[in-house]
């Protein structure tokens, strides 16, 4: 008779549990010191990308009992879900094919009986029909000069992907054209990208998956505004629209060739490897972003094909459950030593915290067991002076990701040789303290967790290949968890909220209905303004 799958699950959870009772307290520098190959066994390579999880509270007995805990949650099963365009978003009944906008394998995969694979080869040719064109001056403004400055207008996934790539690719920036974004509804955001620049030559991007998010759609009626104001009429010509939603696009002034599409089963944070990386490949060329395309297609292929005890996303995922749930740490700090990635801690805290920050499981009950914990993080070596007191000597466990690139950027060997030294000695410094018994304020305890990713160069190979890492990762943890990591009704509330207190603003009396507090600060905007 065969088992029945949460009732192993349960048992697993369970060993795991009286697994942590018996090691808890073990010393990493005693388990280096008892095991010379500790290094080698627990440290994995694919592509340009070396991870070394070595300096982690675990033995191979924990990663033998977390690779039963995925078995025990058909974790193998679900990546092929993931892969073939199974309904994993449950709450939306979508699939989460994001992995398929990256794809070099012409194979169909079919939504809804559509193939995708030939509409996602579609809209492929049409960015990069664009982008060429825009590169050799032939995307020209109301005024017939060509368009040199853009300026992208979206929010959540629909920025934090592209500007953190654009960012991280400052050194493939193509010259004379400048590429900037604007997320926030605080004006002041759009009038700092507006101040100086050229309304017959500035290209407004406008992503929005609904065309209907309220910062977006601000901004982009302000650019309209702006454009108008300035003698630029025929606005179409400055405006490109990426959404799911054409009808609106069209109808807010977007030119029908002007018109990106993405689909219901790209959620927006993972979205920059469809046209909302459109900014990317006007800014670095098209040619880099499909490297970017390749190496997450690499990445896709290592997580899809590997067993759980080669596979980089499965395992760090499972050291994330480790912590989180039996070592109780609340938070996870990544650190990159790269000025490069100095964006990557703001964009992998959505990625991690709006994809698993849940409490309701797919059944739709509570889930048994805590989810994400809060993601931080800065760049190196500036947060050692910042907030590395707390990671050391701090009362909190926080287990740490520390990246850093193995060769210079620049060609300032010392510089760069500074930079990893201080990178290596921080993970070491977590992992075997020092101790001081005759002055307590210079003990270091260490046994503190750390992981080092390391990769030779941050090309754009190896930054698509890295994230795609980190979505998979975030994959992992919400299927052991039983959560949907590919919805987020948890934003829902307070736009809905901001709405009714829109309208107490410009209402004679607040909204009798209103808490106290909610009305005494309505009052207040309302007496100074």
């Amino acid at each position: 008779m065969p088992s029945d799958p949460a009732t192993d699950s349960k048992c697993v959870w369970e060993e795991l549990r009286q697994h942590y009772s018996t090691i808890a307290d073990l010393s990493m520098r005693d388990l280096f010191r008892t095991d010379p190959e500790r290094a080698d066994a627990f440290s994995l390579e694919t592509g340009d990308i070396y991870v070394d999880f070595s300096k982690n509270r675990i033995t191979r007995g924990t990663l033998n009992l977390l690779f039963k805990l995925a078995e025990s949650h058909s974790l193998k099963a679900s990546i092929e879900q993931l892969f073939t365009g199974g309904k994993i978003n449950c709450t939306e009944n979508r699939a989460a094919l994001h992995t398929a906008l990256r794809s070099h394998d012409n194979s169909p995969i079919y939504v809804d009986h559509v193939n995708i694979t030939e509409l996602v080869s579609k809209e492929l040719m049409h960015m990069q029909s664009f982008a060429n064109a825009f590169h050799n001056k032939e995307i020209c403004g109301a005024n017939g000069k060509p368009l040199d400055n853009v300026v992208h207008i979206g929010i959540g996934g629909s920025d934090l992907g592209p500007r953190l790539v654009v960012d991280a690719l400052r050194d493939y920036l193509l010259p004379d054209i400048r590429v900037r974004f604007v997320a926030n509804i605080d004006f002041a955001d759009i009038q700092t990208a507006l101040s100086d620049s050229d309304p017959e030559s500035t290209l407004f991007i406008i992503a929005s998956k609904s065309f209907n998010t309220l910062e977006t759609k601000t901004n982009g009626e302000t650019a309209r505004k702006w454009l108008l104001d300035n003698g630029c009429t025929d606005i179409s010509r400055h405006f490109i629209g990426i959404s799911a939603n054409k009808p609106a696009a069209l109808a807010f002034g977007v030119a029908e060739d002007r018109y990106f599409t993405i689909w219901d089963w790209v959620g927006g944070r993972y979205s920059l490897w469809s046209a909302v990386g459109l900014p990317i490949a006007l800014a670095t060329g098209f040619e880099r972003f499909q490297e970017i395309l390749t190496g997450a297609y690499e990445m896709d292929q290592h997580f899809r094909n590997q067993p759980m005890d080669r596979n980089i996303p499965v395992i760090l995922a499972l050291l994330d459950i480790w912590y989180n749930n039996f070592f109780n740490t609340e938070t996870h700090a990544f650190i990159p030593y790269d000025q490069s990635l100095s964006l990557l801690p703001e964009y992998l805290g959505q990625l991690f915290m709006e994809s698993n920050g849940k409490n309701i499981s797919i059944h739709g009950g509570r889930t048994d067991h805590q989810t994400s914990p809060v993601i931080w993080g800065s760049v190196g070596t500036n947060s050692q002076h910042a907030f590395f007191q707390l990671l050391h000597q701090g009362t909190r466990l926080v287990p740490v990701d520390f990246l850093a690139p193995l060769t210079p950027r620049t060609s300032n060997d010392h510089h760069h040789k500074l930079l990893l030294a201080n990178c290596i000695a921080q993970g070491q410094a977590l992992m075997q303290g020092e101790h001081n018994q005759s002055n307590p304020y210079l003990d270091f305890p260490g046994n503190r967790p750390s992981t080092s990713i390391f990769y030779n160069k941050l090309t754009p190979k190896v930054l698509g290949a890295l994230l795609a890492m980190y979505e998979h990762r975030a994959f992992v943890q919400g299927n052991i968890w039983g959560i949907n990591s590919f919805d987020q009704w948890g934003v829902e509330l307070g736009k809905k909220l901001a709405g009714k207190i829109l309208d107490s603003f410009n209402a004679e009396k607040p909204d009798p209905a209103l808490d106290t507090s909610t009305k005494n600060l309505i009052a207040l905007y309302k007496d100074r303004n």
